[in-house]
């Protein structure tokens, strides 16, 4: 991965895919189904655990390449789109089952639940695309899924924690709940509030103001001025 950064930071690209990294590649949405997959491979027998890891990089291949026929498929949902197709919900939903799952039952149903969060996670690597179809795009989102998703499932592998036969039902319930709160929170149209519009104002008539210093308060206030008396009277000569 860091091989890859290298390559496409000397191509120009660099603060452009670190973004994506953040933003798609590395978000919970993406990290949190690869994780539950990876505890849910965990507990499968060796020969399901190979035919797994085949199934999804093959799902992988198909997501990155048959990108079009699942979006036809699931653009008929309501909204679907402004949630990159569901690509979230749908994978979170499949490692939740697979952890729900019967023992017998979960080492059947683990490669193509594995094809299927192997597909959804490529569909949604291909719907963030920031360099408009560079290959080098689709190995870099694979080893992004890979890297989870063996680190988790190989650590349980080695070290196998006693508490696996109650846990794995437990974090299944809580990743179906997840995913069903997201894939119908998905649904939901966003509310658009309508602008507030004020009423108009009444009309007021224009009333002449008073004046405070007319009358008898103003003469208090302002005593008029006698006229002095000129002792020539007026208009006379001295």
């Amino acid at each position: 991965m860091a091989v890859a950064l290298l390559l496409l930071g000397r191509a120009g690209l660099g603060d452009t895919l670190t973004r994506w990294m953040l933003v798609s590649v590395l978000s919970f949405e993406r990290i949190l189904p690869l994780v539950g997959l990876g505890a849910a491979l965990a507990l499968v027998p060796r020969l399901s655990f190979a035919l797994s890891l085949a199934a999804f990089c093959a799902g992988s291949a198909i997501g990155w390449n048959a990108q079009s026929l699942y979006l036809s498929l699931v653009a008929r949902v309501p909204h679907a789109s402004e949630h990159l197709f569901l690509t979230g919900p749908l994978a979170t939903l499949a490692a939740g089952l697979l952890l729900l799952a019967p023992r017998r039952l979960r080492a059947v149903l683990a490669p193509p639940l594995a094809a299927l969060a192997g597909l959804l996670h490529m569909v949604a690597m291909r719907l963030t695309d920031p360099t408009l179809h560079d290959p080098r795009i689709a190995w870099l989102g694979f080893a992004a899924a890979l890297w989870p998703l063996l680190a988790v499932a190989l650590t349980i592998r080695a070290f196998p924690p006693r508490w696996t036969p109650i846990g794995a039902p437990i974090l299944g319930s809580w990743l179906l709940a997840i995913g069903l709160l997201h894939g119908a929170a998905s649904l939901v149209p966003r509310r658009t509030e309508a602008p507030l519009l004020l009423p108009p104002m009444p009309a007021q008539p224009s009333v002449p103001r008073a004046n405070p210093f007319a009358g008898a308060a103003g003469d208090e206030l302002f005593p008029p001025s006698v006229p002095t008396s000129r002792p020539f009277g007026a208009g006379s000569a001295p």
